[in-house]
């Protein structure tokens, strides 16, 4: 039941995230026209002139802003990131030692002849020293 709340809870956001773009887009689409199809019964058709010009603009204008916003985005999950694994911890635990065990080189410290217990990789190498062939 959990799992099915957390596929649902991807699929909005991805759908969500799917939305801003062409709705974006199309407004700037529009915004270019200069001259727009009259129909009988009085609506409005499709776009029979852009201005090329004016359109070139509009898209590079919200391609940059887009870009300025998702480097904005990025910057500041990067900052949060650092902040909540600063550098101190990590450079203490390699210069220590404590990173992994000779034996085996796994980090949680298990000591097997047949390799890293916990996720169950076999070491050949060391197999075949242990084994006296």
């Amino acid at each position: 039941m959990v799992k099915a709340v957390v596929v649902d809870a991807r699929v909005c956001v991805h759908c969500a995230g799917g939305l801003p773009g062409p709705v974006l887009f199309g407004f700037v689409i529009d915004h270019a026209c200069l001259l727009w199809e009259q129909k009988c019964d009085g609506s409005t058709g499709a776009c029979l002139h852009y201005d090329n010009q004016q359109m070139a603009w509009l898209l590079l204008a919200v391609c940059a802003a887009c870009k300025v916003f998702n480097i904005v985005c990025g910057l500041a999950a990067w900052q949060m990131y650092v902040y909540k694994h600063p550098e101190s911890d990590l450079s203490q635990t390699w210069s220590n030692g404590q990173a992994g065990n000779d034996t085996t080189g796994n980090c949680n410290g298990s000591t097997g002849v047949h390799g890293d217990q916990a996720s169950a990789i076999s070491n050949l190498a060391l197999e075949a020293e242990t084994s006296g062939l």
